[in-house]
This record gives C-alpha cells, sequence and structure tokens, in this order.
C-alpha cells in the first residue's frame, strides 16, 4: 500500500471521527502545538513547505475543532497548574519570509494567533540555510520591519536563536552568547521582552539538559522542541513537544487522526 493511498484512508476515517464527535473528546484529554515552516506556492511541498491552500485547510481545521489560543497561554497554565487541555498553539520556525507575506492573512482571516519563531542572524541577510542549499531557487527572510509588522498584528514573537546552532553540540559559551544575541535583538529591534524558544532542529537529540539550564537562566519561559507529541496538563514548559505539519500531513483529517490515535 502506497503513502498516498494509506494517507487517504486516514483522512477518511479522521473525517468519519470527526462527524461522530470522537476527535474532539479526545482531544479535550492534552493541549497542542503544531509548527510550520515555509507556507509557499511557489516551491514544492517538502518537509518545511506547506502550499497556501493546504495551510488555509488546516487553519479552517484548527478553529472548528480547538480552542486557538497564543502560545503563552499554555505556557502560563503549565506554570500555574491552569487546565489548557483541548487547545491548540499555531507557531512558525526560522523567519520565512513568506510567513509575513501568505500565512500572516490567512491566519488574519480566521482571526487566529500565532507565534513566529525567528532565526534572528538571518533576517534581512541573504544567507541560505544549510538545508535549503539544494533548493532551485533560495528562499528569502523577513525583514526586521515585517517581524515588527507581525508583532503590530498581534502575533508572538520568540527566539529560535541567532544562528540556528545546534544546542546539543555546542558549548555552553556559544550557546549562552547565542542565545543572548537574539534576545537582544528581538528586544532592540521589535521592542518586546523575549520570553519564548525554540531549538533549532527540534530532534530530542538537538538539546541537552545543560542547555536547558541555560535556557531558563536567560529568562525564556519555555523551550520547545519540533518531533512531534502532544502535551499533558502538568507539562514541563521546558520540554514542550510540538508537531511539525508540512508533507506528513496531507489533510487537517489525517492529522486529526492520527492525533486520535497518539501517533501525532
Amino acid at each position: 500500500m502506497n503513502t498516498i493511498f494509506k494517507k487517504e484512508i486516514k483522512s477518511a476515517l479522521g473525517r468519519a471521527a470527526d462527524l461522530l464527535g470522537i476527535s474532539e473528546r479526545r482531544y479535550s484529554s492534552f493541549s497542542t502545538i503544531v509548527a510550520f515552516h515555509r507556507v509557499n506556492d511557489d516551491m514544492p511541498a517538502d518537509g518545511l513547505t506547506c502550499s497556501a491552500a493546504k495551510f488555509d485547510d488546516f487553519c479552517r481545521y484548527f478553529s472548528a475543532r480547538f480552542r486557538v489560543i497564543p502560545l503563552r497561554e499554555q505556557i502560563a497554565a503549565s506554570r500555574f497548574g491552569q487546565d489548557s487541555r483541548g487547545s491548540l498553539s499555531i507557531t512558525f520556525d526560522d523567519g520565512y519570509l513568506d510567513n509575513f507575506q501568505v500565512a500572516a492573512p490567512i491566519l488574519e482571516k480566521y482571526r487566529l494567533p500565532a507565534t513566529f519563531f525567528v532565526t534572528t542572524g538571518f533576517l534581512g541577510t541573504s544567507i541560505v540555510a544549510p538545508w535549503d542549499a539544494e533548493l532551485p531557487t533560495a528562499p528569502r527572510w523577513m525583514e526586521w520591519s515585517q517581524v515588527r509588522g507581525l508583532a503590530s498584528m498581534g502575533f508572538e514573537i520568540g527566539s529560535h536563536s541567532d544562528t540556528h546552532l545546534n544546542l546539543a553540540t555546542s558549548s555552553p559559551e556559544k550557546i549562552r552568547s547565542d542565545l543572548t544575541a537574539s534576545k537582544q535583538k528581538l528586544e532592540r529591534e521589535v521592542g518586546v521582552a523575549a520570553r519564548l524558544f525554540a531549538y533549532p532542529f527540534g530532534g530530542p537529540e538537538d538539546i541537552s539538559d545543560a542547555a536547558r539550564d541555560i535556557v531558563r537562566d536567560l529568562g525564556f519561559e519555555c523551550c520547545a522542541a519540533c518531533h512531534g507529541g502532544v502535551n499533558s496538563r502538568s507539562a514541563d514548559p521546558y520540554k514542550l513537544n510540538r508537531i511539525g505539519i508540512a508533507e506528513w500531513f496531507a489533510t487537517p483529517e489525517q492529522f486529526g487522526l492520527e492525533l486520535l490515535l497518539g501517533k501525532a
């Protein structure tokens, strides 16, 4: 059975679960954070890219099936023992230009909050990230003025480090220097306190407990991964799970079924 057919079957099962009300009952037992990178119609779908139409479909689904709240509210609930089960937060990593040009208008259309974790050293530059080096045309980064624009629309702005360094393999001194630079740039350029952090690469192997301690010491209120999984009511804000979307989920209904089955 090929992958496309499997996704079609899962989408159909997900639609059935939605119609029967099974999904929403299950969603109310945990909180969910999803992660996007690029929303772009000029590039083929891949692990970091989804089309505008697909993103629109997901936003419509989130709006209908979840209580969509800012990430900061999920974090506050975890810190103070409040209940955020049934909620979902939308996040973006890296700082691609299409976040401002394509994703933000769709989010505004549905009146959905979101958090944009930006790699501050990339903004306003022509740097080509290593994972984009083989693309026919390198995607562009936002300018600082556009990040300020997102903030003025009410979206949260967080740090994704300054240079997209790996927190598991870098020295404590380098981690502290990099994250401090990112915080200072965000506070200087956007005028907001940098409290939210998602670590680069996002795998369980891409961070260490020592690095988490530095994140906490620098005043960040969270440390979000990107390797899948939901969060319980008592989730540690410095060990938050996020579910990457992009090509992994063909439709919102497939996402819903995987979430229902605990496989997202």
